[in-house]
């Protein structure tokens, strides 16, 4: 009965469509909507004989017409349909389908965005006998994305001579872009990749990077057309914008001769900066463990994802690929395939199946359980000279021991120009294959290395120094390059900063500090003196001298005092006198010993050293003097002045003067006492005692002094000697 209805409505040339259904037949329709059936309609077989070219085009200009096949049976072989992407069947095919099931079926068909028409072309027909259900297909439009291309406007900083944006850490980067829509562009969105996994949305972004390395900027346009994508359509051109943040120098040898410093020291710093070169990291990362049980045709895969390079970036040559490295264990490698398999699915044999019977791979444990044994590295690489089933063994493993390749670098059994073309970027993974039910393994870890000169120049930079220096200080004395002496005036912790500035503007410092210790504000030792001690030893206490050297000092608590019997030993700190306060000299009479204090702050080796003399002295001898005799003058006051010192070499006699110290005196007691001593010219007479007192020179208490007058001081009366002279002729006076 359809059968005949169909016929009948052919030879009217009419159709029906129902609820807006297409039925096959040759004509044209513009429609988004209903079902597209088969001539059969919802409820029939479409007919024998049948040739029908039925082309759909969508309602609306720049619409494309999509056909999802729910149902799909014809007689196989023979009754076929092809569908053409265009307004007729000049138009590229997609294909021609025949027969019933999931295979058969079109699927989703929709016409491509190189489609101008937008319109799909269905070409159908059908043999002189047999027929079947025909096709249901759901019939939709939507609206193709537009060319969305995204730009940089313009940035601060702006980009040097090579394109790239140069800046320090934490400096602000300010990017603004727009787009170019083959359409329009009312409503769309934009979006800033910053490259860290951060992103900022508007046209405009404001940000920084606290950290040196190389950032590449994208900014994604989304439009408002959510046919294609829920998400709307976006760009799918790069900007690339690279950004490069600066990296720290390195300051290792800038550094001060010393940490500590003693009061009036000199101390030299160094500076040293050396720029650090940023090389982008593109090491694929390194798998984790996968157990490899024991099966019979089983595949296991562990992969690495890759996704440093230049996304347009593919494999050229074999020797881009360095090594091709697993670390695993198998108790049987001879029922293993290893296959590298790159991003798009291409692969390369590194060991085939079978090969290496009986070998370990490496220290496998063979007990029939799944305890792990140990690992060993096994790359595979086109430097190799043999494959690993060729390679050399060891004895490895446990449970039993067993012959085990040797760790090392293999050729593949296979070739890697088979992976060429493969893109770089993407899941690398290593596939294992158990062909046979003996021995497990593990692979604990894979990694793939490739040519470092894959990486794009702009990845890696070394900035250049353009200044270095140490900033100024009043207590830098000299400067030779970019070494400085300094000399604190004053104690304390004293600071210095050496400032580098290189070729991106970033200013980097090294602060060095020193720490001065005080002045040793020490006073001067006093020399000690025994007066006439007899017989020796001569036992010294020189501890006496503590109290002059401290007596000065801001800081008397923190010098430490100690006393030596040489320069050498007070310079160096050795040999320190152990019990100065019963010091045995070795002095003797007229022949001194001269001792070495160290003054020392704190322990700290800042010092100052002082010397004094240990004497052994006699009694001072006092040796008879005349009167000193004067005549007074016309004045005849009684009283003249007198050069007391005078006398001083007829006292001594024979004793050194500069071992003693002679003073004259009025009474017995000034001169015993060492009080109201007479000084030149002294006025005296006309009869006048002089007592007299010799100590010796530094020692108080070494003195003698007379207890009667050593001589007088005498002036005699002048005589009226005056008269008159008469002058003769022959020239004479009377």
């Amino acid at each position: 009965m359809k059968k005949f209805l169909l016929t009948i409505a052919l030879l009217l040339n009419v159709f029906f469509v129902f609820s807006q259904d297409i039925i096959m037949q040759t004509t044209t329709v513009s429609q988004c909507g209903g079902v597209f059936y088969d001539s059969g309609g919802s409820a029939g077989n479409y007919a024998n004989d049948e040739s029908f070219i039925l082309t759909i085009c969508p309602d609306t200009a720049g619409q494309q017409v999509q056909l999802d096949f729910v149902a799909f049976s014809t007689q196989n072989g023979t009754d076929e349909m092809t569908i053409y992407d265009g307004d007729s069947t000049a138009a590229n095919a997609f294909g021609t389908f025949s027969g019933g099931g999931a295979s058969a079926n079109p699927g989703f068909v929709s016409a491509t965005p190189n489609n101008p028409t937008g319109c799909l072309t269905i070409e159908f027909t059908s043999d002189a006998s047999a027929n079947t259900t025909g096709w249901e297909a759901n019939v939709s439009c939507y609206e193709p994305c537009q060319t969305i291309v995204s730009q940089l406007d313009s940035s601060s900083p702006a980009p040097n001579g090579d394109g790239y944006i140069r800046v320090c850490p934490g400096d602000p980067i300010t990017l603004s872009g727009s787009a170019n829509f083959s359409v329009d562009g009312t409503g769309a969105t934009y979006e800033w990749d910053l490259g860290d996994g951060n992103t900022v949305s508007g046209q405009t972004a404001t940000f920084s990077y606290p950290n040196p390395g190389v950032y590449i900027v994208n900014l994604n346009v989304t439009d408002t057309n959510t046919d294609p994508d829920p998400s709307g359509c976006s760009n799918t051109n790069l900007i690339n914008q690279v950004i490069q943040v600066s990296t720290e120098p390195d300051f290792t040898g800038t550094a001060a001769s010393a940490s500590t410093a003693c009061f009036g020291e000199q101390v030299t710093l160094t500076g040293v900066a050396n720029q650090v070169e940023f090389i982008n990291d593109c090491t694929p990362p390194v798998s984790g463990t996968t157990f490899l049980p024991d099966g019979s045709g089983a595949t296991y895969q562990t992969c690495v994802t890759v996704d440093c390079y230049e996304s347009s970036l593919t494999l050229t040559d074999v020797n881009q690929i360095v090594a091709i490295c697993v670390n695993m264990e198998h108790s049987y490698m001879g029922d293993l395939d290893i296959n590298i398999i790159s991003p798009n699915g291409q692969t390369a044999v590194l060991k085939g199946y079978p090969g290496g019977n009986g070998t370990y791979l490496g220290g496998a444990n063979d007990d029939g359980t799944n305890t792990p044994g140990t690992g060993a590295d096994y790359c595979f690489s086109s430097t190799g000279t043999v494959t690993i089933e060729n390679g050399p063994t060891i004895t490895a493993g446990s449970n039993p021991p067993g012959n085990s390749i040797t760790p090392g670098t293999y050729l593949p059994e296979g070739n890697l120009s088979d992976l060429l073309g493969s893109p770089l970027n993407g899941d690398w993974c290593i596939e294992i294959i158990d062909n046979l039910s003996i021995d497990n393994g593990y692979i604990f870890s894979w990694s793939i290395e490739f040519d470092p000169t894959l990486q794009p120049p702009e990845y890696s930079f070394t900035p250049v120094t353009t200044s270095e220096a140490w900033d100024s200080d009043p207590s830098i004395v000299s400067t030779s390059g970019n070494d400085i002496t300094v000399q604190p005036s004053t104690p304390g912790q004293h600071c210095y900063t050496y400032r580098v500035l290189n070729d991106f503007g970033c200013e980097y410092t090294e602060t060095v500090c020193i720490d001065v210790y005080p002045e040793v504000d020490n006073g001067e030792p006093d020399d000690l003196f025994m007066c006439n001690p007899g017989a020796p030893p001569y036992i010294f206490d020189l501890t006496e001298n503590d109290t002059p050297i401290l007596a000065p000092s801001a800081i008397p608590s923190d010098l430490v005092i100690t006393y030596h019997e040489s320069q050498a030993d007070a310079d160096a700190d050795t040999n320190p006198i152990p019990t100065p306060d019963t010091y045995t000299t070795t002095a003797t009479l007229g022949n001194p010993q001269t001792i070495y204090v160290r003054v020392e702050y704190l322990n700290t080796g800042c010092y100052e050293s002082e010397t004094f003399t240990l004497n052994i002295t006699a009694q001072p001898t006092i040796n008879p003097a005349s009167d000193m005799v004067v005549c007074d003058d016309p004045s005849n006051d009684g009283v003249e002045p007198f050069d007391l010192e005078s006398q001083t070499p007829f006292i001594l006699g024979t004793q050194a003067a500069s071992d003693y110290v002679v003073t004259y005196h009025n009474s017995f007691a000034e001169a015993d006492s060492d009080t109201n001593a007479l000084t030149s010219p002294y006025v005296g007479g006309p009869n006048e005692p002089i007592y007299v007192r010799i100590e010796a020179a530094g020692d108080a208490t070494c003195y003698s002094a007379t207890a009667m007058p050593l001589f007088n001081l005498i002036v005699n009366a002048n005589d009226d000697s005056s008269f008159t002279a008469t002058p003769t002729c022959d020239g004479a006076v009377m």
